[in-house]
């Protein structure tokens, strides 16, 4: 896409501009995705013919994070190179943060860690140059995953305090609901449900009085894992219906693999095999889709868990072969620890797969 360098739109059509970027705002906080990214291209059209500016930039950038909610991993990263290439030629450092933050963003979810971690650590550096707290504070938190995810579960929580520390500074409610909800993780997968289940319902309170659906609906997923590991079984399910509506009415498909994810894991922990099995394969069909190596490898984690429970040994291990070797391109070492445990855990027994077969998988 070229840059348009000729003169700046009409004071009126900037105002309409503003308008829809605004109502575009609005659908994304109720997640009317469609309905948002009309806004944005109507914004666009509105200033694509005039020189360059942040707000264009800021409507690239806002159209992209649209784009990759609804699984457009590519048209998302195009999106968010040309955000980029605005806000550097109009100079806007904090635009060019966001940008390169949104598009380590699509880099982690592809499995490029090594290139997530250095577009986020140039975002750090332009929005410290740029005076932008909360953006470094969010870049703070997505490190904090990416340690989380390399099974640096103390580096996690130094980062996530750190951001968290950031949000308060400048009051941002929002924010402080992010990082709430991946310290509720990070405890779960410590082995603090108690602890996780207080950062959750601090995270929910947030976002039901922000009227914050997309939020909401990520919170209570992660939630429902950590009621999982309490055996709370009925307000589990209650937490993951309250998800996978919000997801589904956002047309959000990862947030709706992620339900069905953790669906699957709670029909299992309650004896529900068969019902466990049709959850986890629609989760696993829609991480394929969306491109989301990670959700694959944990759902293949928890199907495998599933099929040693069937007795289906052989099974088991392929699926856990095959999270394992996701873990590990993934560079998510505990986990790819854990699966390695498990395989060795079935022993001989199973039916040890063959070298080249075991490559396959």
């Amino acid at each position: 896409m070229a840059l348009a360098t000729t003169e700046r739109p009409p004071s009126d059509r900037l105002e309409r501009a503003l308008e829809l970027a605004r109502g575009g705002r609005a659908a994304e906080m109720r997640r009317d995705l469609a309905d948002a990214l009309s806004h944005y291209e109507q914004a666009r059209e509105l200033l694509g013919d005039a020189d360059p500016t942040p707000l264009f930039a800021n409507l690239l950038r806002w159209s992209g994070s649209v784009l990759r909610d609804l699984g457009e991993l590519d048209d998302a990263e195009q999106m968010y190179a040309y955000s980029f290439a605005v806000a550097e030629l109009t100079g806007a450092t904090s635009g060019q943060a966001s940008a390169l933050n949104c598009r380590a963003v699509i880099a982690q979810r592809r499995g490029d860690l090594d290139g997530a971690t250095a577009l986020y650590r140039r975002a750090a550096r332009l929005a410290t140059e740029a005076g932008e707290i909360r953006l470094a504070g969010m870049i703070e938190q997505n490190l904090g995953v990416l340690a989380n995810i390399r099974g640096d579960l103390d580096g996690a929580l130094v980062r996530y305090r750190a951001a968290l520390r950031a949000f308060q500074e400048v009051s941002d409610e929002e924010a402080v609901s992010w990082v709430l909800n991946n310290m509720g993780m990070l405890l779960t997968d410590l082995g603090l449900p108690i602890r996780a289940e207080k950062s959750f319902q601090q995270g929910l309170e947030i976002a039901r009085r922000r009227r914050d659906r997309y939020m909401e609906g990520v919170l209570q997923a992660n939630y429902a894992e950590c009621l999982i590991a309490m055996k709370k079984w009925d307000d589990a399910a209650a937490a993951l219906d309250l998800a996978l509506a919000i997801a589904e009415e956002g047309e959000d498909q990862a947030r709706a693999g992620e339900a069905r994810k953790f669906f699957g894991v709670l029909e299992r922990e309650q004896g529900r095999l068969e019902a466990a099995e049709e959850y986890l394969e629609q989760a696993l069909e829609i991480g394929r889709l969306v491109d989301d190596p990670l959700l694959v490898a944990e759902v293949m984690r928890e199907r495998g868990e599933l099929r040693q429970r069937e007795g289906r040994r052989e099974d088991a291990q392929r699926d856990w072969v095959a999270a394992r070797d996701g873990f590990v391109a993934l560079n998510a070492l505990l986990d790819a620890d854990h699966m390695r445990a498990r395989i060795a855990s079935l022993g001989h027994g199973a039916g040890h797969l063959r070298k080249d077969e075991e490559m396959r998988t």
